[in-house]
């Protein structure tokens, strides 16, 4: 089962979700904002895209300094069980390739982000609705408590990437696996933009196993019942105003 789900009703965006992917995206005279999440068989991972562009001939409807900001990220939780008689290490590795407008006004707002998690299986339970107090994507964004994240399940490793320019970074985590141990994966993935620019990170977040022969997948603990399918993804895509500060006012939701 998958989600895709705008998690403010004032947001003029749409969502689709189907059993292997999801979808969200949204238009007006600011810029577009969308993302994407595709299962990839071949990997048991998804692969995530998403793409923010901001009008560069926005103009506000009040001279107060307002301006354009378009926002997209997709995030995604996968189940696990190790079948492996004796302990393994396993890695999981994670590619993002992005490219940037030249620059504009404004353009240190221009952001591509992710974050992946590996996590236990006790404490977790997936929530589409991303204002909920369950806080379904803490693992995946935060190491310890907090506002909004009172609950962790244990995190067994957890990195992040920034990007600002045009180009690739990639990033490894990495825990050992006991014999019948199960986990989650989860994958976290942003672009903000104001001013004129462009953030395409649709050239994808790709993510691999080193080795995912004794790997079986299966449901993740959900609101409600997740019922036959082990995917569960929900992101989504925003257009807003808000008024020029020097510092970056965007961050990844959580």
């Amino acid at each position: 089962m998958s989600r895709c789900n705008p998690v403010n009703p004032t947001l003029n965006g749409s969502t689709t979700h189907w059993p292997g992917g999801a979808s969200s995206s949204a238009t007006s005279a600011r810029g577009e904002a969308w993302s994407l999440a595709v299962a990839d068989p071949g990997a048991y991972l998804p692969i995530l895209k998403t793409y923010a562009s901001s009008n560069p001939n926005y103009v506000p409807a009040a001279p107060n300094g307002d301006t354009s900001m378009a926002d997209a990220n997709i995030w995604g939780v996968q189940g696990y069980r190790y079948t492996g008689a004796t302990p393994f290490e396993l890695t999981v590795s994670v590619t993002l390739d992005s490219q940037f407008s030249p620059a504009v006004s404004g353009a240190g707002y221009n952001h591509s982000f992710f974050a992946v998690s590996l996590f236990d299986t006790e404490g977790y339970t997936f929530d589409y609705n991303l204002n909920a107090q369950s806080g379904s994507s803490c693992p995946i964004l935060r190491t310890a408590s907090g506002p909004g994240c009172a609950n962790l399940p244990e995190i067994f490793a957890r990195d992040q990437r920034f990007l600002y320019d045009t180009g690739s970074v990639t990033t490894t985590v990495s825990y050992m696996l006991n014999p019948g141990q199960t986990f989650y994966v989860g994958a976290y993935l942003d672009a903000n933009v104001c001013c004129g620019g462009v953030v395409d990170s649709s050239h994808t977040l790709t993510m691999r196993f080193n080795d995912a022969a004794m790997l079986d997948s299966f449901a993740v603990a959900m609101v409600p019942e997740p019922g036959q399918w082990a995917l569960m993804l929900t992101g989504l895509a925003l257009l807003s105003g808000f008024a020029r500060r020097p510092r970056i006012v965007s961050r990844p939701r959580g």
